[in-house]
C-alpha cells in the first residue's frame, strides 16, 4: 500500500512539472508574438517617420528651386514610391518568413505538448493496470474491492475537504493555546510587579533591621561615666608635636569592587530564590491543608461505614511497658506526623530542583530562550532563567509527584475497607 502511495505521488509530481512545462512553453509563445509585434510595429513607426521627412525635404527644396529660378519646378516621386514599395515587399517577405517560423513553432509546442500528455496518460495506465494485476494476484476479493475503493478516493480529490477542516481545527486550538499562554504572561507579570515590591519593602525592613541592631549594640557596647573614669582615668595630653596616625579607611582596588558586585548579584539571586521557594511552599501547604481536610472528612467517612472487628484490632494493639511509657513521657520531643511530611516534601522538592539543575546545568543561551518561551517566563539572564525554569518544572514534577501520593492513599484505604469487610464477613 505504501508502494502504491508513493507511485501516486510521484506520477503526481510528474504531472505538475509536465504542466508547467507547456505553462512556460506558452508564455515563451507568447512573449515571442509581443516582440514580433512591437518589432512590425517599430518598422511601420519609422517608414512613417522616414516618409513624413522625405515629403518635409522635397517641398523645402522645391521651394529653394522655385525662388531661385522664379518658376515653377516639379521634384519627380518615383525614386521615393520605389523605395517605399521596396520596403514594403521586404516587410512583406520578413513577415511571411517570421509567420512560417510562428506556425512552425506553434506546431513544434503543440507536437510537444501531445507527446508529454500521451505519455503522461500511458504511465497512468501502465502503473494502474499493474497496480490492479498485483492487487489480484496478492489479495482476495474483498481486499480488491477495498483497494479499488481507496484508488478511487485516492483518485479523486475528496480529501482536500478533510484536510481544510483539519487544519482549521489545528488553527482554532492553536488559537486557544495562544490564549491561554498570554493569560499566563500577565498573571506572571503580575507576580512579578508584586516580588519587585516585596523586594523592595524587604529591602527597607533589612535596613531598619540592621540601623536597629547597630543601635542596640552601640546602647549596649556603652558605658557610664563613672567606669570609664575608673577604668581609664584621664591623662594628660602629651607635649609636643602629634604623630600623624596612618589612615584605617582602606582603598578598594577594581578587582575588589567586581568582586563585591559579583557577591551582591549572588546574594540578590539567592534572596529571589528563597522568595520564589517561599511562595510555592505557602501554595503547597495551603493545597496540602485542603488534601488533609478531604482525607480526615474520608477517614471519618470510612470509620462510620466500616463495621468493627476485635480480632483485628486487638493484633493492631500495641503493648507497652510502664518503662516505654516513661521514657515516652520523659522525651516529649517526638516530632508530629504533620512535621514529617513537611520535612518529606521539603526533601522532594530539593531533589527534583536538584535534577532539573543538573539537566540545565550545560544549556546555552538559545536552549534557555526556547525554555523560557515554552514556560512562559522573560529571559533575562542566563542562570536567572535556569533557575527559573529549574523551579518550574520542579513545582510540576513535585505537584505530579503529591497526586500519585494523594491517588495511592486513596487506594490503601479502600483496600483497608475491602479487607475489613471481609474479615466481618469470614467472622
Amino acid at each position: 500500500m505504501y508502494n502504491l502511495l508513493s507511485e501516486q505521488v510521484k506520477e503526481r509530481e510528474k504531472k505538475k512539472l509536465g504542466d508547467a512545462k507547456l505553462v512556460s512553453l506558452e508564455e515563451e509563445k507568447k512573449k515571442l508574438q509581443m516582440e514580433e509585434e512591437r518589432r512590425f510595429q517599430a518598422n511601420k513607426d519609422r517608414e512613417l517617420q522616414e516618409a513624413r521627412l522625405g515629403k518635409i525635404v522635397r517641398t523645402s527644396v522645391k521651394e529653394v528651386c522655385e525662388s531661385a529660378l522664379g518658376r515653377k519646378v516639379e521634384i519627380p516621386e518615383d525614386d521615393d514610391n520605389e523605395v517605399i514599395k521596396l520596403r514594403k515587399e521586404l516587410e512583406e517577405i520578413r513577415t511571411k518568413s517570421l509567420g512560417d517560423s510562428k506556425e512552425a513553432r506553434v506546431e513544434a509546442l503543440r507536437k510537444e505538448k501531445e507527446a508529454l500528455l500521451k505519455k503522461n496518460q500511458e504511465s497512468e495506465e501502465d502503473r494502474l493496470r499493474k497496480d490492479i494485476a498485483d492487487l489480484r494476484r496478492n489479495q482476495e476479493g474483498g481486499e480488491e474491492d477495498r483497494l479499488r475503493k481507496e484508488i478511487a478516493e485516492l483518485k479523486g480529490e475528496a480529501g482536500q475537504g478533510k484536510a481544510n477542516e483539519g487544519g482549521q481545527d489545528a488553527i482554532i486550538a492553536l488559537q486557544l493555546q495562544i490564549k491561554e499562554l498570554s493569560a499566563f504572561r500577565t498573571t506572571l507579570e503580575e507576580k512579578n510587579v508584586e516580588l519587585c515590591t516585596l523586594k523592595s519593602e524587604n529591602t527597607h525592613l533589612k535596613k531598619d533591621v540592621n540601623d536597629l541592631r547597630d543601635e542596640f549594640l552601640t546602647l549596649r557596647n556603652k558605658r557610664t561615666v563613672g567606669a570609664v573614669i575608673e577604668s581609664s582615668p584621664p591623662e594628660e595630653p602629651a607635649k609636643g608635636k602629634k604623630r600623624a596616625v596612618a589612615s584605617t579607611t582602606a582603598m578598594y582596588t577594581p578587582k575588589d569592587l567586581e568582586a563585591l558586585q559579583k557577591a551582591y548579584k549572588a546574594a540578590l539571586q539567592g534572596k529571589e530564590m528563597a522568595m520564589k521557594e517561599a511562595d510555592m511552599l505557602k501554595e503547597r501547604m495551603a493545597k496540602m491543608g485542603a488534601s488533609r481536610i478531604r482525607l480526615s472528612a474520608r477517614k471519618s467517612a470510612f470509620k462510620k461505614m466500616t463495621p468493627r472487628n476485635l480480632k483485628t484490632s486487638f493484633h493492631a494493639v500495641e503493648v507497652e511497658s510502664d518503662d516505654e511509657k516513661g521514657k515516652e513521657g520523659d522525651a516529649g520531643r517526638a516530632r508530629s506526623t504533620e512535621e514529617v511530611t513537611k520535612d518529606l516534601e521539603v526533601a522532594k522538592m530539593t531533589g527534583f530542583r536538584d535534577c532539573r539543575l543538573k539537566e540545565l546545568r550545560q544549556a546555552k543561551k538559545a536552549d534557555m530562550e526556547a525554555a523560557c518561551t515554552d514556560e512562559g517566563i522573560s529571559y533575562i539572564k542566563l542562570d536567572q532563567a535556569k533557575a527559573d525554569v529549574a523551579e518550574i518544572r520542579a513545582s510540576q514534577d513535585f505537584t505530579g509527584w503529591l497526586k500519585e501520593k494523594d491517588k495511592q492513599e486513596e487506594d490503601d484505604q479502600q483496600q483497608h475497607y475491602a479487607t475489613s469487610t471481609e474479615e466481618v464477613g469470614e467472622d
